[in-house]
């Protein structure tokens, strides 16, 4: 699935717009705490209203890295169980973040 990408400005408004009605954290979300400082992270995120999966490697990246977008929490359960069986058996796969703000990180 291609990812529904948001502008720059509009990403940061709904993003301000969830700070400001205290709905920074996910209602719903899975999250799966790796060996070796691995999180992986699926949530219908505030900013672009779309259900897709972070990773943080502690000791690669240091930051989240959002690696895909689903188009509704049946595909991101499915989603998140495939990028934690790759963390698991490739803890130093590269990522590649999918840029959902335009932001030019492809």
């Amino acid at each position: 699935m291609e990812p529904i990408r948001v502008e720059p400005i509009e990403g940061a408004l709904n993003f301000l717009g969830a700070m400001a009605r205290g709905d920074l954290r996910p209602k719903e979300k899975i999250n799966d705490e790796l060996d070796g400082g691995i999180t992986v992270d699926t949530c219908l995120a505030a900013d672009t209203d779309r259900w897709e999966t972070g990773i943080k490697r502690e000791k690669i990246e240091g930051k989240w890295v959002i690696v895909e977008q689903y188009p509704d929490e049946k595909a991101a359960e499915v989603g998140h169980k495939k990028w934690v069986k790759m963390m698991t058996d490739d803890p130093d796969l590269p990522l590649k973040d999918i840029d959902l703000w335009s932001l030019g990180l492809e």
